[in-house]
Order: structure tokens, then sequence, then C-alpha cells
């Protein structure tokens, strides 16, 4: 039973929430797990699979439109996760008889590969999930078989069996850039590995459930769980799921779905699992606004400081308030040395900073989008003012930062800057033309801000050993580090090559 503290908490904050915040529902539908996934390159684009279809947005979740067909013997859609490196590839986790199944679709939904066929996930999970830090690895429980996909679901090995849960588990999570994976499961607790899924430990006991955890990327170690039965309540870790330490403001409560921020862990946004009810936190759990939601929770997402989805019982939702103020850089144009031809680049992604205008030009938002092959792209903001001065500052995995020559103003939450017309379109000029366009300096390999010989080195060492695929020494974007590429950071060497910013020494501007 919630004591007098917790509902004294919740009222108070439900006569708060009802005029700050309100969960609108934007798709009917029935699922299960994690039905939600949104592209990270390109956050507009958004699916929700409900029953035996797949639903996609491409304005934020605003509008949703049936995409493909309907995925053959689905009676519910389990989870759904995007292949952010290529649109319209995407896999789905199924319930269905007699076995749940796995299937693959390279083409928005409209053929079906099916990859997995066997035994019962959990019915109430979120069977698979991805490596933050290896996007074609995946991972999925089927019974008591603990799985790993190397080629983005097309196919699958047991790693490992029987360690301990009793059932499927409800939930499985990576912590990035690290062998160490997470599962709550029905009945038994959180187990963890630090092999990368071969040998398991359990560190959290409960008679009842856990049904999603929650990883913060931005707190190493940091992670959220939610319980329903056994007490329920609501569980964080700091120590990577070692221990696990009770939230007393959720003690009693039957909890479901969590998720962080991506980009700010402070930020998290739990949900019960038939209260109606959820809870939003801006810092890291130290004060929670409840905000009422309809039906029963399954799966929260974040995608950034103003755009919350909710898999509910009867639908996705969508959070709107009347404090989420966005701005669009509608028309970014970029051009980066390495890759560019003459005529096109090859498409890649840039992050794009919004820096405070005074000394220290503090960092005041940040978003990672893709340049397309003619150098273009649009960036989404949150909480910027129009008329304020901001500098736009473009970083590139091997190019040199550059900042917009000025600081410059949103206009109606709308502004356009192009880098590629002048060279005193960045600050200090520095830009190189190439065939009547001006770009942005590749061979920064280790960005550290300049173009030097750590940087000659670790392209000729790549050279020798024949390196290939999508690294930071591969400048040109061909999957190969050869001698082009070590010919352009050679140049760039020789030429003192080197980020100029407002701080920068006045030598180097």
């Amino acid at each position: 039973m919630i004591n007098t503290l917790i509902f004294l908490f919740i009222f108070t904050s439900f006569i708060y929430s009802q005029t700050s915040y309100q969960w609108t529902l934007k798709q009917s539908g029935s699922s299960l797990g994690g039905p939600i996934d949104y592209n990270r390159f390109n956050p507009n684009v958004v699916y929700y699979g409900s029953n035996n279809t797949i639903y996609k947005s491409t304005n934020r979740g605003e509008n949703f439109f049936v995409t493909g067909t309907t995925v053959p013997g689905a009676s519910k859609i389990k989870c759904i996760i995007l292949d952010d490196y290529n649109p319209g590839t995407f896999i789905v986790a199924i319930e269905s008889s007699p076995n749940d199944k796995v299937y693959k679709t390279t083409d928005d939904g409209n053929t079906w590969i099916l990859t997995n066929d066997e035994g019962q996930m959990s019915y109430f999970g979120i069977p698979v999930t991805q490596d933050p830090s290896n996007p074609d690895i995946l991972y999925m429980m089927i019974d008591t078989k603990f799985k790993k996909s190397t080629d983005f679901g097309s196919s699958w090995t047991t790693i490992a069996t029987n360690f301990g849960p009793i059932n499927a588990p409800c939930d499985i999570e990576v912590f990035p850039d690290t062998n160490i994976i997470l599962i709550g499961d029905n009945g038994t607790g959180i187990f963890k590995s630090t092999d990368g899924g071969f040998t398991w430990s359990q560190k959290f006991s409960t008679s009842g459930e856990i049904p999603t955890i929650a990883i913060d990327f931005t707190n190493p170690g940091t992670a959220w769980a939610t319980k329903w039965g056994g007490g329920g309540g609501f569980l964080k870790s700091t120590d990577f799921g070692e221990t696990w330490q009770p939230q007393p403001l959720f003690n009693g409560i039957n909890m479901w779905g969590v998720h962080t921020q991506p980009d700010n862990g402070n930020h998290v946004i739990a949900g019960c699992y038939s209260c109606n009810t959820s809870w939003r936190t801006k810092d890291g759990g130290l004060t929670w606004t409840q905000i009422p939601i309809s039906s029963t929770n399954y799966q929260y997402v974040i995608v950034d400081s103003m755009t919350h989805f909710a898999a509910q019982g009867n639908g996705f939702y969508k959070l709107e308030s009347p404090y989420f103020n966005v701005f669009d850089l509608t028309s970014l144009k970029v051009l980066l040395e390495g890759s560019f031809n003459g005529t096109s680049i090859t498409p890649d992604t840039i992050t794009v900073e919004i820096r405070s205008s005074t000394s220290p030009f503090a960092l005041i938002e940040q978003t990672k989008v893709v340049l397309n092959s003619n150098g273009e792209a649009s960036a989404r903001f949150y909480g910027l003012q129009n008329g304020i001065p901001y500098y736009i500052v473009v970083k590139h995995r091997n190019s040199i930062e550059t900042w917009s020559s000025s600081p410059l103003t949103f206009s109606g939450s709308q502004l356009a800057y192009d880098f590629t017309d002048s060279q005193s379109k960045a600050y200090g000029n520095n830009l190189k033309l190439i065939n009547g366009k001006w770009c942005i300096y590749s061979g920064d390999v280790n960005q550290d801000g300049f173009v030097n010989s750590t940087d000659v080195n670790l392209v000729y060492t790549d050279n020798v050993n024949g390196i290939s695929g999508y690294t930071n020494t591969d400048l040109n974007n061909d999957l190969l580090t050869e001698i082009y590429d070590l010919h352009q950071v050679f140049v760039n060497n020789l030429m003192g090559v080197q980020k100029i910013t407002p701080q920068s020494p006045v030598s180097e501007r």
C-alpha cells in the first residue's frame, strides 16, 4: 500500500503537471514490450508496432501511416530495432504461435525475412536489444537461451543457456564500450555478465518481475530498473549493476517502463504498469514530476529534452508541453575536404553544436545529423531563444572543428547557414577552396584540434596494416585507409592546419 508521504507527493505533483505536461494519444494500437524505435541520425523518423502492423512517422510521432505489409503470424509486436545506418532496415520480435519469431526487413516492411523461429520470449518483455557501441550486434533470449547476432539479426548463435533465470527475461541492456550486460528476469531478479554474455551472476533477487532496465550513457556505471510484484518499486545502480538501491518514493508501486535521455542521463522517465501515472526527473532522481497517462504502460522513449514517447496498452503517446520550444537549423551546408570530389561528398554524420556568443563560449546544445551527398543537413534544438546570438560549431570524426565566423540568431525559431559559399563563413577563414566550394579541412584523426605528425603516423600505420572500414584514418570515406588519405593528412600537416576559435591565441586567427 502506498504510504501517506507517497500519496501526498503524487497528489501535489498531479496538480502541478496537469497544466505543465500532457501525454497525447497519437496512434491507437495494442502492443507489448518495446514497440517503439526511432532513427538516431534522423529523429523525425519513428516506428511503432501494433498487433501485426508497423506504423511509421516522419514528423517525430505527430502522425503515422502504415508501412509495408503485415508481419507474418504476429499477434503482438514485442519490439522494433532500427538499423540507423540503413533506412528501411529493421528487425521485429513478435508474439506468435507455436513459436515466437524474429523477422528482418530491408525495404521498410514490404518483405519479411524469418531469422529465428523457436521457443518463447518473455510475453510482456523486450526480448531483443542492440549493443550501443556495435550497432550490428544484437542480443536476445528465447526460453533460457541467451543468443547473439553479429549481422543485425540475419543469424543467431546461442552463447549461454540455463544460467539462472527461470524464464526468458523481460529486458536486456548493454553498457556502452564494455562487455557488461544486464538482464531483468521474471521471478528471480537481475543478472550480470562481464564477458559479453557467456557467463553470468545474479546481482539482485526478487520474487516479482524486473520489466525494464535503462542504462545511463552519460554517467558511466549508472542504471535504473523497475519492479513489478514482489513489493514493487524502483531501483538504481551506480556501479555497473553490482548493487541496487531502492528509491523510497516508489516503494509499493508496481513500476514498469523506464528510459534515460541518451545525451543527458539526468533526465529519466519511469511509469507504473496500471496506475495511469508517469514520473519525470531532470536532475537524476532528486526530484520527480508526476504526469498522468492513460492505460497500462509498456515502454518509454526519450529522444531529447523535449521529445518523449510512450507505448501504452491502447497506443502510442507523445508528451506535449507549452514549455517545449523547437528551433530548426533548416538548411546547414557543410562540405568535408576528405570526401569532396568536386561535386558531391560521401554521406556521413557530423555533430552540430550551439555555443554561447560570449566567453567562455559555453555549450548550449548539440546534436548529431547526417550530411547528404550535397553536404546538406538539418538540425533541431530546444530551449534556445530567438534574437539571442549563438555560434554554430561543426565537428566531424577526422576533420577540423570549425566555427561560424560570427554569432548567429534564430528568427521565428529558424536559421539557415552555408559554410560552402564563402571563406568568410568560418571563424578565421578556416576553410579550403575546392572546385569553387569552401570545405572544412580534413586530417585531424585524433581530434586534438591540429593536423600534425601524430595524425600522419596514425594514417601511415593503418595504411601499412591494410585497415579497412569506417575508421578515423579513412579521410575520403571509401572504407579504406590508403595513399590518398596519407597524402591529404601529410599536406595539411605541412600547412599547419588547426582549429581556429574565438578562444584561439591571436597569432592563430
